[in-house]
């Protein structure tokens, strides 16, 4: 009986790792395409295409006929403006950046790096549902839901090892 408890555990702990290096990979994917994206916006502001970006996106909307593509063409027109593109570019650097943060303390290990993630991730989570609401896509459900897993798989590996501290302390004693 207890070698097969001894197994069981074995093998939850093999999953947990997996989930969280499922975790640690999909954040440094996420930082690094986060960062690329704000680099190349960056790059279109500081060389000055987003002028261009932003005429062709004009002309766009004007030829557009389709109901859809007037849409399109509007939120073009709307993201390529220079003081649009510089609050996107703004914010993906501080996104990528926090992101960068939370894959070093996870794959660090760090005690504190659960907790981040989970803090930093939360703090997000309405802004999220927002948008789900707002325009409901698969991708966007995808997103919010992989997010919240996030957070409630760390938020109990979090609790787990802090009452495992808790319990070697105690014991220790």
């Amino acid at each position: 009986m207890k070698t097969e408890t001894c197994a069981a555990n074995g093998g939850e702990s093999r999953h947990r790792a997996r989930l969280l290096k499922l975790i640690i990979s999909y954040k440094l994917v996420k930082a690094c395409t986060v960062l690329g994206l704000a680099a190349v916006l960056a790059v279109m502001i500081v060389t000055g295409v987003s002028p261009d970006l932003y005429r062709f996106a004009t002309r766009l909307r004007e030829h557009a006929t389709a109901a859809w593509a007037m849409r399109v063409a509007g939120a073009m027109v709307s993201a390529t403006e220079h003081r649009h593109l510089v609050v996107v570019t703004s914010a993906l650097f501080l996104d990528g950046i926090s992101t960068c943060v939370e894959w070093y303390a996870l794959a660090r290990g760090h005690t504190w790096g659960e907790w981040f993630v989970v803090v930093a991730t939360s703090l997000l989570l309405p802004f999220e549902v927002v948008a789900f609401v707002r325009g409901q896509h698969v991708g966007r459900l995808v997103i919010l839901l992989v997010n919240i897993v996030i957070v409630l798989y760390l938020m109990r590996h979090a609790m787990r090892a802090a009452r495992a501290r808790v319990g070697s302390a105690t014991l220790g004693e």
